[in-house]
């Protein structure tokens, strides 16, 4: 016996002989696009004509078509082939139009604007390029000047140079504190830079280490290490980046080199050159006068960059050829 629902038997669900029938009307509609082949699925659908009042059974089914081969051909043309296609053929075809119309597109201005900027972007090329090759070619001038870090140093304290404290000039009183503490109790003492620090042959310089002599004019000798045929020199003082008031006014400016077979004879002067205050740490500086075999250097300090009082030496350097 069949249960039945006084609900669903009031709005005319069974049939008088008690089977369930469907006492409303379906539209049936198809799915025209589907994701996939295999997602593709049958779908229920009243098999009843809309104008037709006779019920129909609730398991009457109609399959869907299968999607046509030519759909995806389709989709293919219309997401890829005709984006791509139109502005190739606007391309090809571009220089027959111009001609046809006598004037310029809008595609050959914007040809145009990007001929401009490549010539532009080539030039600036050009000019850059100029600019490497000048430096390179002052590279290769100055590739005969020995640099300070690559060549041996002949007037360095640790190789055996020294300084002649009789034939320079006095050290001036500039004091340097240090101190000492012990027990709690601390003592500050100040003692002079001596005038060594400058033949050590420190690749750092730091603001304040140096030997100094009073006034603008001053004079420093060196025993080489090795007699040598002195072909250059370097000079080094800190630059204005790490002075604490940002000049130099103590720095050397115009100086003479001497070479001197011994400490007891005459000096020969191998030339005067000049330090530039705005350049680098250490200045190289070449010896064009053939002075013959040193055991000895003298600089001379003619003059500083400002400062009356004293002129500081940080490092000096003598580069050259051992005697034969």
């Amino acid at each position: 016996m069949i249960r039945k629902s006084s609900r669903l038997e009031s709005s005319g669900y069974y049939s008088s002989d008690g089977i369930p029938v469907i006492s409303y009307k379906e539209t049936p509609y198809r799915k025209l696009w589907t994701r996939s082949r295999a997602q593709q699925r049958p779908r229920r659908l009243a098999m009843g004509h809309p104008d037709d009042d006779t019920p129909v059974s609730s398991c009457a089914v109609l399959h869907a078509r299968p999607a046509r081969r030519g759909s995806g051909v389709l989709r293919l043309a219309r997401s890829y082939i005709i984006p791509i296609f139109i502005p190739v053929l606007w391309i090809l075809c571009e220089p027959f139009i111009r001609q046809m119309t006598g004037g310029s597109t809008p595609f050959n201005s914007l040809s145009g604007r990007g001929n401009e900027l490549l010539e532009d972007i080539y030039g600036k090329y050009n000019e850059l390029k100029s600019v490497l090759n000048s430096y390179e070619e002052l590279i290769r001038k100055d590739d005969k000047a020995p640099l300070w870090g690559s060549v041996a140093n002949y007037a360095l304290e640790s190789a055996g140079a020294s300084v002649l404290c009789g034939d320079s000039s006095p050290t001036y009183k500039v004091k340097t504190w240090w101190r000492v503490s012990f027990l709690g109790l601390e003592w500050n003492f100040r003692q002079a830079v001596r005038s060594r620090v400058i033949i050590e042959g420190k690749s750092e310089l730091n603001p304040g280490n140096c030997w100094a002599f009073a006034g603008q004019q001053g004079n420093l000798t060196v025993a080489l290490s090795h007699p040598v045929v002195v072909t250059s020199v370097t000079l080094g003082h800190i630059t204005k980046t790490i002075s604490p008031t940002g000049h130099i006014p103590h720095a050397p400016k115009d100086f003479s080199v001497y070479g001197l077979e011994s400490s007891e004879s005459a000096g020969v002067k191998l030339g005067s050159f000049k330090y530039e205050e705005n350049g680098s740490m250490f200045q190289n500086f070449r010896i064009s006068v053939k002075g013959g075999v040193s055991t000895h250097v003298r600089l001379s300090v003619h003059s500083n960059w400002g400062d009356p009082t004293y002129t500081c030496l940080y490092s000096f350097k003598v580069h050259g050829r051992l005697a034969s």
